[in-house]
């Protein structure tokens, strides 16, 4: 049973600095269903993302204590973020006859900038039984989903979006890598979560893939001035509908 424990982050401070956000992540009368926490750490000019969401209470019991993790690595070279390397791991506990067992799938992509591709390596694991296999991604793209985040406000410096943008990352679309980015306005935004700080930039992007087992990772984003993302709300996630995410604690070095 795939479950939403989180959602996906912006998170685009200075690389200077070793950055972690804890989020809180809650849905409806069940309350809060689980945590994510994402880091950066940049050192001798190469960097290391991660995400790691886990299930609690209600969520943990029909998941199987699901837990996501989101890992890229690369360099850093003119400011911007380059992966060589993008890896998701999902497992959770799952009955295999009368024995509890473990259900892990990974997956990951190593970048060939130079050559324009990248291969992704996957690995799935189901009590005892495992099983690997190879391939191609049909397209390129110079970011994967968390370096293209870290690398917004490149892209957008004053992250307002006045119209629809279209950008490409791996672990987005799994055809095209496409992800679209359209303008949001607050009004529109308070109608989903609590109200927000006029100070807040929005947007909507949709990832065109089930991230976090959504319908379609759909998002929809609040910033404050510094591109942390304050508060989400992920549409149409199974079992669940749309479920809020709210920044609970910030810590940067």
């Amino acid at each position: 049973m795939r479950v939403l424990i989180s959602f996906l982050f912006i998170f685009v401070s200075l690389y200077s600095k070793d950055l972690s956000v804890t989020y809180k992540v809650s849905f409806g009368i069940f309350g809060k269903i689980g945590t994510a926490k994402a880091s950066l750490h940049v050192k001798d000019k190469r960097y290391k993302i991660k995400v790691v969401a886990k299930s609690s209470g209600f969520a943990a019991f029909i998941s199987g204590d699901r837990e996501e993790v989101y890992e890229s690595e690369g360099f850093v070279k003119d400011g911007l973020l380059i992966p060589l390397e993008y890896k998701k791991t999902v497992q959770n506990s799952i009955m295999i006859g009368d024995e509890p067992s473990l259900k892990r799938y990974i997956k990951i992509y190593k970048f060939n900038h130079e050559k324009r591709k990248i291969i992704a390596f996957k690995t799935k694991i189901r009590g005892k039984s495992i099983s690997k296999s190879k391939e191609n991604v049909p397209f390129y793209a110079k970011n994967d989903l968390l370096s293209l985040f870290f690398n917004f406000r490149k892209m957008f410096p004053d992250l307002k979006i006045r119209k629809h943008h279209i950008l490409y990352a791996v672990g987005a679309d799994k055809k095209t890598g496409k992800i679209d980015i359209f303008p949001l306005k607050k009004e529109e935004f308070d109608k989903l979560i609590s109200p927000n700080s006029k100070k807040l930039s929005f947007m909507r992007i949709i990832l065109s893939d089930k991230i976090f087992s959504s319908k379609k990772g759909e998002l929809y984003l609040a910033l404050d001035s510094d591109g942390i993302c304050k508060k989400a709300v992920l549409k149409d996630v199974l079992f669940f509908g749309d479920i809020r995410g709210v920044a609970v604690e910030k810590d940067d070095k």
